[in-house]
């Protein structure tokens, strides 16, 4: 754990100074206000932006990734179409140009409304660099080094359940440094209620425990199923989650006399 740095960006704290390639892992949760947003910067000086934050907010990781010193992305990992995922994506890498791939979930598009001018908007941006990775797909970083960091595409576009809600969609990655785990999986669903269905538990399987969880689906009640959490044991869940937010619901306010589940379990 030496090797590794976690940095929270909040509202309340001003953003970390830290040069490309200090030696130690780097993973920043960036405030994105309600969205998502996270920056990883290995020991040699690669970036992996996952997620990009909200259409509203660009200001935010834009200020923040200036501030790190930052000059390039070289992968971009997108974990679905939301607005709040990648609607920054065509300003972020026209400031940081995208040196290698786009990873994301592949090229459908539900009828999400609130999805569709982002999504045309990240394509534009990723252009020829779009890709999608094959379920249990690793990509390596630092190849050259003793201490490599390895990223594994879980599983993408729901893990065979047939659904058509783009939470349930959401790319899954883990991210693997010497004994350090991390997982993001965006908005990935853990219930089979209304229009979601229960993707966390056909994904237990694949995935084992981590030191660092982003909490999917920004704390929301249809996400983080007892299982799935039994099973990764993570030890911090990061909660991104927009000012005024009180209950962490997604943006989706609960009904009167619902109740909710606490994000995760601190082990």
């Amino acid at each position: 754990m030496r090797r590794f740095a976690i940095a929270v960006a909040c509202a309340l704290l001003a953003a970390v100074a830290a040069a490309e390639g200090n030696g130690k892992l780097q993973l920043h949760f960036i405030d994105v206000g309600q969205g998502m947003g996270a920056l990883l910067i290995t020991p040699n000086g690669e970036t992996v932006l996952f997620d990009d934050g909200a259409n509203k907010n660009c200001d935010k990781p834009l200020s923040y990734l200036q501030q790190l010193g930052i000059t390039k992305i070289d992968y971009h990992i997108n974990s679905h179409y939301h607005a709040d995922h990648l609607g920054c994506a065509s300003q972020v890498l026209a400031e940081f140009p995208l040196q290698k791939v786009a990873y994301d979930r592949g090229t459908s598009v539900t009828s999400d409304a609130m999805s569709t001018a982002s999504y045309q908007n990240y394509a534009t941006a990723a252009g020829s660099k779009r890709r999608t990775p094959t379920k249990g797909e690793t990509l390596t970083l630092d190849a050259g080094s003793t201490h490599p960091v390895t990223i594994t595409f879980v599983t993408l576009a729901g893990n065979g359940v047939p659904t058509t809600n783009e939470n349930d969609l959401s790319l899954v990655a883990l991210v693997h440094f010497d004994e350090f785990d991390a997982e993001l999986g965006g908005d990935l669903s853990g219930e089979n209620s209304g229009n979601y269905a229960d993707i966390e538990t056909t994904v237990i399987p694949l995935v084992h425990q981590v030191e660092v969880y982003e909490v999917h689906h920004h704390g929301s009640r249809y996400s983080s199923n007892e299982a799935w959490l039994a099973k990764i044991k993570p030890r911090v869940g990061i909660v991104s989650a927009g000012d005024g937010n009180t209950e962490c619901s997604g943006g989706r306010p609960r009904p009167p006399g619902a109740r909710g589940r606490a994000p995760l379990h601190v082990q």
